[in-house]
């Protein structure tokens, strides 16, 4: 997730956008792409979503000279091309985590991020217990097409073979929900399931307490190439 410099101009940001959505033809290691414009009030401006098969994939991807040639131009501090900044949601901008099978997968519509900070020290019978009811959240509200989570082991890192070599990230669940559309999203926002009820509460004493902060995007889906 990337925010981006003020005073960059919008083609700009389009052309990095449209470089993020042709990754897939360059690119082998990339499994799905999608890009998003941010559509919520966090301080984020394009979501890009990419999907790996294990972290050697993503390594691979890093050093790919598709990566270094064209993305990188956009995304590199050190590079006089680059149109992105820092925000105060820190290590928020690299997040992901482990699936079997691509659950994440929508082709359109409106993708909902919810990143968790759940307590380290959290009981593991309880962190299965939170994430089985975030899993279960359609069959209390009928507007989420999708409901994954998953712990966030990918932090803002780059990984050396399978363990991340930076410190834990402040987000420690990924939680992602689909809905067809803003209207349905709201409505999901504004229902009684009890989830919904829980996020207006900021997760005030939910199991214990167990979440400690908590921040959403939103975003309708444009699929790569």
């Amino acid at each position: 997730m990337y925010t981006v410099r003020p005073e960059v101009p919008e083609a700009t940001v389009h052309e990095m956008e449209d470089a993020f959505l042709r990754c897939g033809r360059y690119i082998p290691e990339l499994l799905h792409c999608a890009v998003g414009n941010n559509l919520s009030s966090a301080p984020i401006d394009v979501v890009w979503e990419h999907a790996y098969e294990s972290p050697a994939a993503y390594q691979r991807y890093m050093v790919h000279p598709y990566h270094a040639n064209i993305l990188d131009r956009y995304l590199l501090g050190d590079c006089p091309e680059n149109i992105i900044m820092r925000n105060e949601l820190g290590d928020a901008g690299l997040v992901g985590y482990v699936c079997d099978e691509p659950v994440y997968l929508m082709t359109g519509g409106v993708r909902r991020l919810v990143l968790l900070g759940v307590k380290r020290d959290a009981p593991a019978e309880t962190v299965r217990r939170l994430e089985d009811e975030l899993r279960a959240a359609p069959s209390h509200a009928s507007q989420l097409t999708l409901s994954v989570v998953g712990a966030n082991t990918m932090g803002s890192a780059w990984f050396d073979g399978v363990t991340p070599i930076t410190p834990p990230s402040t987000w420690t669940h990924c939680w992602e929900q689909g809905f067809a559309t803003v209207a349905d999203l709201d409505a999901y926002r504004d229902g009684d399931s009890p989830l919904a009820e829980v996020e207006r509460s900021a997760w005030d004493g939910f199991m214990g307490g167990i979440v400690e902060r908590a921040v959403d995007v939103y975003y309708r889906i444009r699929p790569g190439d």
